[in-house]
């Protein structure tokens, strides 16, 4: 029996197995009985003691797998237990509710000084309030992603993204947390961090080889063979998209899209193609299926020709690889040419007719790849072929989609430190970029060749941004001491990759990622056939934001006011660069530093620093924006119209030449090789076609710049459908004041109703080009 005290402090023996408390009487005085409890799972039970030690138990016991504390004792279980249950009686309540006694409980472990319990033991949530503002589309992150509709999947997708948010954060060591949460950095994708990985490139032959098994096991889903037909092959592609988005946090895309699928469009007429092509790009803008009933984020790299590297190897579709040993007889890529060309013309003539109201597709992302391949026309096809258009003709088209839309981004791998000759490149999400060579992947030539299944995975992991401008106000103008503070928070985001991936082994293991390492029947030899993703293959990214405001407090002035501000910024961007291979060997895990679409983190942070009256009158001195109107209503609200500049950038409404921020932000790319963009904000204006081609192409062929897009602005009325270039209010045809504005927010076109405080500020702030100044 063990002795505890009731409110009048007098002693009570209660059994510490006994399944309820017993009613004492005392000097006349009755006790009672503690209530049935409310229980979080949705029962009202009887009072029991052991649910207490079990849970205790069963949640340190957890901490103790992720963290590798130990866990908790029955006897001190026990005694926690008993002290709540005295605690429960005293207060003579008629209503008891497993939440209450988890405070309970986690008051006395804090009170024990056993934080790391508390922190696994602790619940997890929203107020009542909160959760109601999520139902009407305000509150918490209300415009933290502009690809989010406003729905009913949307309000249970943020409080779903509250709840594991908060779950990670307390999973995580404190420090780590605690560097996220003070704005140190930043961890992408929070809500998704010990379920998923961040983005994936798709090797579509896969798909074409094996068929569709959209739930990866095929229990849930219908299993579908490999397609027979290009309308099916078609929709497999897209619905291997928006499968893949239950697995991963972030964008998915096609590399060399066109030139798979072109033998599934072998001898059809340009009219059919087309149809074809206007399925694919309908299909992918009108599922809303991804998380949260939003568009799925894709992309897709389009080649106006087959490139070299491709021309020789077997094809693969219909369930088989035309080596000449599976198949009747040997059919190679180069032999599609036709359908390539074609396929590109039909996909580009579909985005330029937009959609049934005139406006512009914002998905699948149109990757238009600048490749050495095809900077010279091949004379002896183009004369056997008089009637397909050449290289230059689809690159013009390309480009007037470009200057009606703002639509595609131009994946530019003319540089030498691309390696366009010597593997496979290419960009995705919102400008990530990835590769693979042989000297990469020592299986490099039987991907190509689709030996036994085996094929390319290309996408990352988890990205973690630095918030660059906080390095530099603890610097106090010493460069070393700038380098330092970077590489030391390079070092915490290993910390958190290590993690990530011990959190993701555990989620593989207990076959909560169907779709990632699916491994279906092989049409060939009935067993199961190659893992779709190699996730050895993927890369762990870490993002920089705001270089131009560190390198401006740090030296008095930005990059584009300064030649020695420019030159730290290279210096410290390479000193990182550097740091980062040396962090790749010495922990096995490809590091992989990239700007970062930062479409929140770049306001977060901006917020974070002025919230932190140590760094407040510093970050004052630089952040972007409306300063006096953020710090004017910093106790109201965090959407505050502030922001550090993107990555590498020079800001946003920085009055220079375009010449100049070509020259300025060219000089990354080679740096940033997890990926970088140039942004060139048209406004509402619209070059000519030809003449923005040969601008374009002077920047491929002549500086380093990997990746770009022309962003045109849009405004769309609600009210009549009609379709005007430039931000308006009203509409130019009805006068209504029902419109809806589009641009690019960061690496995708969406409207501007859903971006947040910051982005709208920048929206205001862009330097906008002339058709004069650009060609």
């Amino acid at each position: 029996m063990i002795e505890i005290k009731d409110s009048q402090q007098e002693p009570i023996d209660i059994s510490i197995h006994s399944k309820k408390v017993v009613q004492s009487t005392l000097d006349g005085n009755t006790i009672s009985p503690i209530p049935k409890v409310r229980t979080t799972d949705g029962h009202v039970i009887e009072w029991n003691r052991e649910a207490i030690i079990s849970q205790l138990i069963k949640d340190t016991t957890l901490g103790e797998s992720f963290s590798g504390k130990p866990s908790i004792t029955k006897e001190e279980a026990t005694e926690i237990a008993i002290s709540v249950e005295n605690q429960i009686r005293s207060m003579r309540i008629s209503f008891l509710s497993g939440a209450l006694i988890r405070e309970m409980v986690n008051r006395e472990l804090l009170e024990r000084g056993h934080i790391e319990w508390r922190n696994v033991s602790t619940r997890i949530g929203t107020p009542v309030v909160d959760a109601c503002e999520i139902d009407l589309g305000t509150g918490f992150e209300a415009n933290e992603n502009a690809n989010l509709q406003g729905n009913a999947e949307t309000s249970h997708k943020k409080k779903a993204d509250k709840i594991s948010k908060e779950q990670y954060l307390l999973l995580l060591p404190p420090k780590i947390s605690d560097l996220h949460l003070n704005g140190d950095i930043h961890i992408h994708d929070l809500e998704y961090l010990g379920t998923r990985p961040f983005c994936q490139d798709w090797d579509l032959r896969y798909f074409f080889y094996y068929g569709l098994m959209p739930d990866g096991n095929g229990t849930k889903a219908s299993v579908a063979g490999p397609a027979m037909k290009a309308e099916v092959a078609i929709l497999h592609a897209v619905k291997a998209l928006g499968s893949a988005q239950t697995n991963f946090a972030g964008g998915q895309g096609f590399y060399n899209f066109l030139t798979f699928l072109a033998p599934y469009l072998e001898g059809k007429e340009y009219k059919e193609i087309e149809q074809l092509m206007q399925m694919f790009v309908y299909e992918m803008t009108q599922m809303m299926v991804a998380r949260g009933g939003q568009l799925v984020f894709s992309s897709v790299q389009l080649s106006p020709g087959v490139p070299k590297l491709w021309k020789d190897k077997s094809v693969v579709y219909k369930g088989k690889v035309w080596d000449g040993i599976q198949s009747p007889h040997r059919r190679e890529y180069g032999e599609f040419e036709r359908e390539v060309r074609l396929s590109f013309k039909a996909l580009m003539n579909v985005m330029l007719q937009g959609d049934y109201w005139g406006k512009p597709f914002s998905f699948p992302k149109p990757e238009i790849s600048i490749e050495p391949d095809f900077m010279q026309e091949d004379e002896l096809f183009n004369k056997s072929h008089p009637e397909l258009p050449t290289y230059d003709d689809l690159y013009t088209m390309s480009f007037k989609l470009a200057s009606k839309f703002g639509t595609p981004y131009f994946d530019n791998q003319l540089p030498e430190y691309r390696g366009a000759g010597n593997g496979i490149s290419c960009y995705q999400c919102c400008a990530y970029q990835f590769s693979a060579t042989p000297g990469s992947d020592a299986k490099f030539d039987e991907k190509l060749d689709f030996n036994n299944g085996m094929h390319f995975s290309m996408g990352s992991w988890q990205v973690v941004s630095l918030n660059c401008p906080r390095a530099a106000y603890r610097s106090n103008g010493d460069d070393k001491t700038l380098f330092a503070n970077l590489r030391a928070l390079m070092d915490e985001s290993i910390k958190l990759f290590k993690i990530k991936r011990s959190w993701m082994t555990k989620v593989m293991d207990a076959n909560r990622m169907p779709f990632v390492t699916q491994r279906p029947k092989d049409p060939r030899t009935n067993q199961k056939g190659e893992i779709a993703v190699d996730l050895n293959a993927l890369v762990y990214t870490i993002g920089v934001v705001g270089i131009n405001e560190m390198v401006q407090y740090h030296t008095g002035k930005q990059m584009h006011e300064s030649k020695d501000s420019f030159k730290l910024a290279i210096r410290a961007m390479i000193e990182m660069g550097q740091y980062a291979k040396k962090l790749s060997e010495e922990h096995g895990m490809e590091i992989a530093l990239a700007r970062t679409p930062a479409e929140t983190t770049c306001q977060r942070f901006a917020v974070s620093d002025l919230l932190h009256t140590d760094y407040r009158e510093k970050a004052e001195l630089v952040i972007k924006g409306d300063v006096q109107l953020a710090l004017k209503n910093l106790g109201k609200t965090r959407d505050l119209p502030v922001y550090y500049t993107n990555g590498t950038h020079v800001p946003p409404g920085a009055g220079v030449s375009l010449t100049e921020r070509i020259r300025i932000e060219q000089a990354f790319f080679s740096i940033v090789a997890g990926g970088n963009i140039l942004h060139i904000w048209m406004g509402e204006s619209a070059p000519d076609p030809k003449g923005l081609k040969d601008f374009a192409m002077n920047i491929a062929k002549n500086t380093q710049v990997g990746y770009f897009a022309f962003t045109k602005d849009m405004t769309i009325c609600q009210n009549d459908f009609h379709v005007m270039s430039g931000l308006h209010d009203t509409c130019e045809n009805c006068g209504s004041n029902n419109v809806e504005q589009l641009s690019r927010v960061t690496g995708y076109i969406q409207a501007v109703g859903g971006w947040n405080a910051a982005k709208k500020q920048e929206l205001i702030d862009r330097q906008r080009y002339s058709i004069s100044n650009m060609v």
